[in-house]
């Protein structure tokens, strides 16, 4: 097994590595109020996390911006919530080649779009996410903060507030328990919601706050 996914590692990096040596990237600063076109990548797996991205593209509308949103989903198949959704792209688990490449074809035209901003709102670092991360032709990439994740060009590390985000997440999921009662399956699932909500709201204001600071 160990084998296995270090193979598909391997050939994940190649494949990364392959792509970058066609790509024509322009590096470029901007500022976010003055963006013609944003790209928002997210992993989508958690309907929470599209709840937080929808809101966020509707306020960013002030910005009069082309945005476009695209969201991994871990499974084999969309929600209905997900469907027909303007402005969305989803792909699944069912569009991605046996070591992890996206292969679906708005995938493939989000990477060769040359967004003045892509926003990565992962908070994780799945391979599908990383690379479309690492080959889109976007001008200025800006995330979150992960030894991993060597393509962003702006980062936000979010471990210097986690304290804090610890302490918030505690007193938010006591209260949402509280009137339901202890259940160790329904404070799996509250907790994972509070931690998203609270991360990729943190991390959603961090970089509109930064990128709002480019000149």
């Amino acid at each position: 097994m160990k084998f296995i996914e270090n193979t598909k590692r391997l050939l994940g990096e190649r494949a990364i590595r392959q792509q970058q040596k066609m790509q024509k990237r322009k590096l470029a600063s901007c500022n976010i109020q003055n963006a013609k076109t944003i790209g928002i990548l997210f992993n989508a797996t958690h309907a929470v996390a599209f709840d937080i991205v929808k809101d966020l593209v509707k306020d960013m509308e002030v910005y009069k911006a082309n945005i476009l949103a695209l969201g991994f989903v871990d499974s084999k198949q969309l929600i209905d919530h997900y469907l027909y959704r303007k402005g969305f792209d989803f792909f699944t688990r069912n569009e991605l080649n046996w070591y992890g490449k996206p292969t679906s074809e708005n995938v493939q035209a989000f990477i060769k779009k040359p967004f003045d901003i892509l926003l990565d709102l992962s908070l994780d670092n799945p391979f599908p996410v990383k690379y479309i991360v690492a080959c889109s032709s976007a001008k200025f990439k800006a995330g979150r903060y992960q030894p991993e994740q060597e393509y962003l060009d702006f980062m936000i590390d979010m471990e210097k507030e986690n304290a804090a985000m610890t302490d918030i997440h505690k007193e938010l999921a006591k209260d949402q328990l509280g009137a339901r009662g202890k259940n160790k399956e329904l404070e799996k699932i509250v907790n994972k919601k509070i931690q998203t909500e609270i991360q990729m709201n943190f991390l959603i204001r961090q970089l509109v706050h930064y990128l709002s600071k480019i000149k």
